[in-house]
């Protein structure tokens, strides 16, 4: 081990010929030194966190001021691995499994509430040791704004699927559902966080507008009227429009709200629009959204299975989806790439 857990008998290395005896104390009386503090003593007054975990990441020993800089209580910790509470950021992906290493930005804590604190570890043989410092103060404020920031972050995540699950039962476990396809999707087709995030939202909220919709009209078992069908078309306005009172949303999840029901050829609702005029965040929506509806029991049909609605996608791809996005959708997100074939001229452009 290294640090205050090692010990030096600089004496060893000299060998027994080469040493020579102690001068003659001289004849004065000298005070007697004070008794040095033993290791035990050492490391409890040690300022910052110590631990020492065996090769599995346990933690088998902890040392110095552990409760004072992470406030865990030993006796909460000890034999449990170490990476339940200590977080490392993406740019340490081997974590404490590297042979050593500091991390600035490392947080450890429980139950929701965690610090940033500054880790230092280094292996020997099976084990591994390292210290645990808070920041200083600018530091600490920064990770506390950041935290802060994060946990509205989550809240604002939460509002959102509140609301895009209020309608009733069953449309909450379809926007459930279909949130899951559209953030996959999204995933695969390379968008970053930020669009990520307007996808998600997006496809939550897609049918908020039906909040104004009679339920009657939303009930109804048999085909809609010509004037019914009228009324439900508005949704997607609708929709915008209540999501236009929400400053914080997104400008592309309040265009996926809009449009979800746009066509690739042109021939969808509200606007009319084609190919790559559709927004992307609304393209995705509406592939997930229409899956999830076709593999789903409605009041108006049985649930089909995952491959019959697959085959449906593929023959809509190029009229009503967007063909790219739908072939990634079955090969990458489904693993129903085999509904295409083996031959490629059969397979939408």
């Amino acid at each position: 081990m290294s640090g205050p857990f090692r010990r030096f008998p600089f004496h060893d290395y000299l060998e027994t010929a080469e040493q020579v005896a102690p001068l003659p104390r001289p004849l004065i009386e000298e005070a007697a030194p004070e008794t040095a503090p033993d290791d035990a003593e050492l490391l409890a007054c040690q300022p910052s966190a110590l631990f020492l975990l065996d090769k599995a990441g346990m933690l088998v020993r902890l040392g110095g001021n552990w409760q004072g800089v992470t406030g865990l209580l030993p006796e909460h910790v000890l034999g449990r691995p170490l990476h339940q509470f200590l977080k490392l950021p993406a740019s340490h992906p081997r974590g404490l499994y590297a042979e050593s290493g500091v991390c600035e930005e490392a947080s450890i804590g429980r139950g929701g509430l965690s610090r940033r604190v500054r880790v230092v570890w280094q292996r020997r043989g099976e084990r591994t040791a390292g210290t645990l410092e808070l920041p200083g103060q600018a530091a600490r404020e920064a990770y506390e704004r950041s935290e802060r920031l994060r946990r509205a972050e989550e809240a604002l995540e939460q509002t959102i699927a509140c609301l895009g699950t209020t309608l009733d039962a069953v449309q909450g476990q379809h926007v459930i559902r279909m949130v899951a396809y559209a953030t996959r999707l999204g995933e695969v087709y390379g968008l970053d966080e930020h669009e990520l995030r307007s996808v998600r939202w997006g496809a939550a909220l897609h049918d908020v507008g039906k909040a104004r919709v009679p339920s009657d009209i939303l009930g109804k078992r048999g085909p809609l009227s010509a004037e019914e069908f009228d009324v439900v078309v508005q949704h997607p306005v609708w929709g915008a429009e209540i999501l236009e009172r929400l400053e914080f949303l997104p400008d592309a999840a309040r265009q996926a709200v809009l449009h979800h029901h746009e066509r690739w050829d042109g021939q969808g609702y509200p606007a009319g629009l084609n190919q790559e005029r559709i927004p992307v965040s609304a393209r995705i929506v509406m592939i997930a959204d229409v899956f999830d509806a076709l593999t789903s029991d409605r009041s108006y049909k049985h649930a089909w299975t995952p491959a019959a609605a697959g085959e449906f996608l593929i023959r809509e791809s190029g009229r009503a989806f967007d063909p790219a996005l739908v072939r990634l959708f079955l090969e990458q997100v489904l693993d129903l790439g085999y509904l295409y074939g083996d031959d490629p001229a059969e397979q939408p452009g």
